[in-house]
């Protein structure tokens, strides 16, 4: 029966869909995400796919477990930072980053709370594959430009991030910006993709679909749109597809269990 289903889903267009782990970082460890309130964060506990909270650990047991090797890391010490972020070596997430980008078989896309082109130039010459520019942290929608004519639109990711539905945006002029409009920008430019993180639902299991998500992914055919926060099931992830969601970043779902490896291997394509 499963099996007939799965066929189903693959002729109405359903599938494949991009799954992609999360890994938040902070102080050196993997914590789990609390819709967006960094000051109750604590490392992860009870996972039922890995006994560890070191990053480098967490990622090989997700890939292990899962097969799972394209990953999202949040570098939350950077990203909180108010100063430019280039990543140096007295964060103390550093060296587990380094340590994760080394292995072949890992793909990372990475939010540093990069700033300014000085520091996306610096977090890519770790050998990351994606960078992440987040509108909380980026200073003018122009740095979308500035990086891909410096560093090539496949590099590329932007965030789009909310709360309570609000952007979320630590600059002035961020905070005038629509959203909607600041997607349409970054299909133009061919980005690699587009991220719509809603604060709110990390961590929540609460489900991914919010109107923010399925206003922009409405108006967004060129590159893909991912969600983040909320999944609970394989169930959300057709969802998603539905709405023309292409990719999910997902990490609570993963620990719990409640997303099994067979359910990824029957449903979904990496």
């Amino acid at each position: 029966m499963l099996r007939a289903k799965v066929y189903l889903l693959i002729i109405i267009g359903i599938l494949p869909m991009i799954i992609i782990p999360v890994l938040d970082l902070l102080s050196g460890k993997v914590v789990q995400g609390i819709g967006g309130q960094r000051d109750s964060y604590q490392p992860i506990k009870d996972s039922v796919i890995t006994d560890s909270i070191e990053p480098v650990s967490v990622v090989n047991d997700i890939y292990r477990e899962l097969q799972l090797d394209l990953f999202y890391i949040a570098d939350l010490d950077s990203i909180q930072r108010k100063e430019t972020n280039s990543i140096e070596e007295d964060n103390p997430n550093y060296q587990q980053i380094i340590e994760i980008v080394k292995n072949p078989k890992i793909k990372v896309m990475i939010d540093c709370g990069c700033r300014t082109i000085e520091d996306i130039k610096d977090i890519l010459s770790l050998g990351v594959d994606h960078v992440i520019l987040g509108t909380e942290t980026i200073d003018s929608p122009l740095i979308l430009d500035q990086a891909v004519e410096a560093f090539g639109a496949e590099k590329i990711i932007l965030s789009i991030d909310f709360q309570d539905g609000k952007l979320v945006a630590n600059n002035e002029r961020m905070k005038e910006v629509s959203p909607v409009k600041l997607a349409k920008h970054a299909e133009t430019l061919g980005i690699h993709a587009i991220i719509i993180l809603e604060l709110q639902k990390v961590g929540s299991q609460s489900g991914p679909l919010n109107q923010q998500l399925i206003d922009i992914a409405s108006q967004i055919n060129a590159i893909p749109v991912y969600s983040g926060g909320g999944v609970r099931s394989i169930q959300d992830l057709v969802a998603l597809k539905e709405k023309n969601i292409e990719g999910a970043l997902i990490a609570t779902a993963f620990h719990k269990g409640t997303i099994k490896k067979e359910e990824i291997g029957e449903f979904l394509s990496k």
